[in-house]
């Protein structure tokens, strides 16, 4: 097989960017020995989740009846 030449593009990205590379996303994360890598993004906005599946927010009337049961912070 023979040997491909590649080039060196710098980047400059820092943990927790997300940096996108021919239409798909990748996570920057701390490659553990001082450095960074990436990692296949699981990065969702919430904007993202509602264009995807078609979704929208709760209405705040919306949220207090499907959650009014549950206890608050320091009620349970």
């Amino acid at each position: 097989m023979a040997a491909m030449a590649v080039s060196v593009k710098r980047l400059d990205v820092q943990i927790g960017d997300l940096v996108e590379i021919d239409g798909r996303r990748y996570d920057v994360v701390s490659d553990k020995e001082g450095g960074v890598a990436l990692e296949p993004a699981i990065t969702s906005t919430v904007a993202d989740i509602h264009a995807e599946h078609g979704g929208r927010p709760v209405t705040q009337a919306e949220f207090d009846e499907l959650f009014a049961d549950l206890p608050a912070d320091g009620e349970g």
